[in-house]
């Protein structure tokens, strides 16, 4: 009669088992080891991508004036579960008087879209000091992205906004477009042709907009509207249902996102609401 296979005695040999697992179920050494180095190194670029996006981007606690604007500005990291992305924007008065107004959005997370992010808002910032059209910037800031990040994408709306004429320029790639609030309504705006940054060699068109005191200009990243169960038309239409007649920048900031969800989100999301003073 065969010794029953329960009362065999254990095995010593050294021989692992098929799953790699100790006899307790618990991960082996060499594997629990590689574990916890793995999460130091994703904390520690996590870490490094924050630190990064905080060097570059000025974030304000309140509202801050530009000359005949009143801006707010409010940046939203995704879920502590996902990566930094590379959401990014630029308020400044250029030497002529006019004020550069921008934001984009970088493909991908981690380190390389925070690169690239600091890559394209350095750009458009010294590229803007030539007071060259917004649709030329635009194409400028495509081709840096074909020559030296062909690997990304990614998305923007840049413009200019003339103080004493109070007109709004702007060019856009692939970005969402701004919304109008002027009153009781508020508006996405037509957006001039343009795709994504790196998707092609194509040009890029401009529009122009007359703004009036009271009205308020809203830019955004795609992380506002985007989620898994609703389209970005739904989301826009929501957008701009929770914005209309709300022409206080920190009031209307926070209605959109009480009203869009703002926590658990999957990518960043920065806003800029500009008020016309």
């Amino acid at each position: 009669m065969r010794t029953p296979a329960a009362r065999m005695p254990p095995d010593r040999s050294g021989t692992a088992r098929p799953d790699g697992a100790h006899p307790d179920g618990a991960l082996p050494d060499g594997a629990a080891s590689d574990t916890a180095q793995l999460a130091a190194e994703l904390a520690a670029e996590r870490h490094v991508t924050l630190e990064l996006q905080r060097a570059i981007l000025p974030l304000h606690e309140g509202p801050f004036d530009l000359p005949g604007l009143r801006a707010v500005v409010r940046y939203l990291p995704a879920s502590q579960d996902s990566q930094v992305g590379g959401d990014w924007y630029i308020t400044a008065e250029m030497p002529g008087g006019h004020v550069l107004l921008a934001i984009g959005d970088v493909g991908g997370h981690g380190l390389a879209a925070a690169a690239g992010m600091a890559r394209l808002r350095g750009a458009l910032a010294g590229l803007a000091i030539t007071g060259s059209p917004p649709e030329r910037l635009v194409g400028w800031l495509n081709d840096l992205v074909h020559h030296v990040g062909p690997e990304h994408t990614a998305s923007v709306v840049a413009g200019y906004f003339d103080p004493p004429t109070r007109v709004l320029t702007w060019a856009q790639a692939g970005h969402p477009p701004p919304v109008l609030v002027r009153g009781q309504r508020a508006t996405a705006l037509r957006p001039p042709s343009g795709i994504l940054l790196g998707a092609a060699r194509s040009g890029y068109e401009a529009a122009a907009l007359e703004l009036f005191p009271g009205d308020l200009i809203l830019l955004y990243s795609d992380g506002l509207i985007e989620r898994r169960h609703r389209s970005l038309d739904e989301g826009l239409a929501a957008l701009t249902a929770a914005a209309a007649g709300i022409t206080d920048p920190e009031n209307m900031i926070s209605a959109v996102l009480d009203t869009l969800g703002s926590t658990d989100t999957e990518d960043d999301t920065c806003l800029v609401a500009l008020y016309v003073l």
